[in-house]
């Protein structure tokens, strides 16, 4: 016999274990004697969307776990290839420029193309890159970089409308990207906590007052939710080790779950242990109904935080465009796509590296990257020919 009770009554049964679905729709509402009100209706519908929204973060992970392995031994030998010949190139550049026969025009071209290149593969490590794009460039790569230190830093204190103090460590882009942006929220705190002040100051609306109301009984909703579990499901009031242990697992979830205010996993521990059923939820008062909601709604806007951030975060990783979905699909035609790219461009560099030996056609190499007609950049045909 199941042991359900009022979800809001402070007295706690015993409980038994129960196999039910474990899904959010397990909680869905149903009634037989009458029709939904609209509050069950949008607890409903907010339930099937919290659902969903936890099938696409879980098929996300999934499809970019079983994605990772592949895209790297792919791309990973493509990516060191051409590292090996762009390093190449930027050798054979400083040694070409030791010798006589450049006019002071073809030099600074070359001179540049080499300084491009040696700072990407410095920046991944390469200390003999380092001191050849010195040898060459008129400004070091530790002057460039401080020179961009001090470019973000003016930015961020335009940004703040004061200056970034010195009181932390601000020695690289990073150190002061982190201080601004550290500033920004802090400003953004003390804004908002101005506001709530002058907010206070005055009288609250009705429909102020209605919202405060129903945050208030949300919070108490969570908590009653929640002490009722750690009052059934206290492992220290079991003598019996494997009920204790099932009770101590089921009491760390409850625990996680009540952390990340997540009231679906709470109610599907009740579920699972019997301390509630969806009947009983749907027989509750409509202001109940409408905390829980409440509830859920955040839930939901959240849980669609967290994919919009896991779905950047995979174009970044696998190289998607912006518009483009994650999915086994666009991950496998995005590689087929970087493959290509990357076999063109290694083919390029190798048929360059080869021609250039010539020194006739290293110097038509070289006026081909200042022709009118050439519509990219000397710097981007460093970015895109030598990525």
């Amino acid at each position: 016999m199941s042991h359900q009770f009022d979800l809001f009554n402070n007295e706690t049964p015993a409980t038994s274990e129960q196999t039910v679905n474990n899904s959010a729709t397990a909680l869905k509402l149903t009634t037989q004697d009458s029709q939904l009100t609209p509050s069950q209706q949008r607890f409903n519908r907010l339930l099937e969307r919290i659902e969903k929204l936890k099938k696409q973060l879980l098929e996300l992970q999934a499809i970019s776990d079983a994605h990772r392995p592949l895209y790297h031994q792919a791309i990973a030998p493509l990516r060191e290839r051409e590292r090996l010949l762009t390093r190449e190139m930027v050798l054979w550049l400083d040694e070409r420029l030791q010798r006589k026969g450049l006019t002071p025009t073809q030099k600074r071209i070359a001179t540049t193309i080499l300084c491009g290149l040696s700072e990407q593969l410095a920046a991944q490590g390469d200390e003999e890159m380092q001191v050849l794009h010195d040898k060459h460039s008129t400004e070091s790569l530790e002057q460039k970089e401080q020179a961009s230190i001090k470019e973000i830093r003016t930015m961020m204190e335009d940004m703040l409308g004061e200056s970034l103090t010195d009181e932390d460590s601000l020695e690289t882009m990073q150190d002061v990207f982190n201080a601004g942006m550290a500033r920004l929220r802090e400003a953004e705190a003390e804004e908002k906590a101005r506001r709530q002040a002058r907010a206070r100051k005055k009288k609250p609306t009705a429909a102020q007052l209605k919202a405060e109301a129903e945050q208030e009984e949300a919070e108490t909703t969570l908590r009653k939710v929640f002490r009722q579990l750690a009052s059934a499901l206290h492992p220290d009031r079991e003598n019996d080790p494997d009920e204790r242990a099932r009770k101590t697992a089921l009491m760390s979830e409850a625990n996680a779950a009540y952390d990340r205010r997540d009231l679906i996993a709470l109610l599907q521990i009740q579920l699972r242990t019997e301390l509630t059923d969806p009947a009983s939820i749907a027989k509750m008062a409509e202001e109940k109904i409408t905390s829980l909601t409440r509830l859920l709604k955040e839930q939901a806007q959240e849980l669609e935080g967290e994919l919009y951030h896991r779905r950047h975060a995979a174009r970044h990783e696998f190289g998607l465009s912006s518009y483009e979905t994650p999915s086994s699909t666009s991950l496998r035609r995005s590689l087929r796509r970087e493959e290509t790219l990357l076999k063109a461009d290694i083919d390029a560099m190798q048929q360059d590296l080869q021609l250039i030996q010539d020194d006739k056609f290293f110097k038509r190499w070289l006026k081909d990257q200042i022709q009118p007609s050439n519509t990219v950049l000397l710097d981007e045909w460093i970015i895109n020919t030598f990525r």
